[in-house]
């Protein structure tokens, strides 16, 4: 078996063990999380201005799924410009992210 074939299906599982498990985590520790690791280039906090590149984090809770949103932390787009953290966070703090990003999903209301 190739290496590649053996890392596809090495990530690939742990796709969807994140998955499966992105239903659970701290949002409280995933807003100190977003503060030191993706304040820089996201707008993180609700409220924020509401930009795509690179997308607010309310932009991403509003428009993307759960899963979507573990599996672009962990592997990112290579044209995305996004840094890969599948080797800078642990699993936990995956989910403690992806918990504090879905709890921004309110719509946004624009001035009349």
């Amino acid at each position: 078996m190739s290496k590649v074939l053996l890392l596809s299906g090495l990530l690939t599982s742990l796709l969807l063990a994140g998955a499966a498990q992105a239903a659970e985590g701290d949002a409280a520790k995933g807003r100190l999380l977003a503060q030191e690791k993706c304040a820089r280039c996201h707008n993180i906090e609700k409220g924020a201005a509401f930009k795509l590149q690179p997308p607010s984090f309310q932009a991403i809770a509003i428009y993307r799924t759960r899963q979507d949103i573990w599996g672009r932390i962990i592997s990112p787009s290579p044209h995305s410009g996004m840094p890969d953290m599948m080797w800078a966070l642990t699993p936990d703090q995956v989910q403690d992210a992806v918990a504090y990003i879905t709890s921004l999903d309110t719509p946004v209301t624009l001035p009349q």
